[in-house]
């Protein structure tokens, strides 16, 4: 069973892929770069959020 913070680190690896393969193909553009650094800041946010929950889980150990 997935917990909720493996789906946030899933996530997190997903839209660092996507922003690699756009930025990889795509030309330059503006609005391009800005959905570009809009999926990194999402994959920065969840990645955070799983090292909060996980650090949470191992103090309640």
């Amino acid at each position: 069973m997935v917990k909720k913070k493996e789906n946030l680190l899933v996530l997190g690896m997903f839209c660092l892929i996507i922003a690699f393969v756009v930025e990889m193909f795509g030309n330059a553009n503006i609005l391009l770069d800005v959905i570009i650094l809009l999926f990194i800041g999402v994959a920065i946010i969840s990645n955070a959020k799983y090292l909060v929950l996980s650090t949470i889980d191992k103090k309640k150990k």
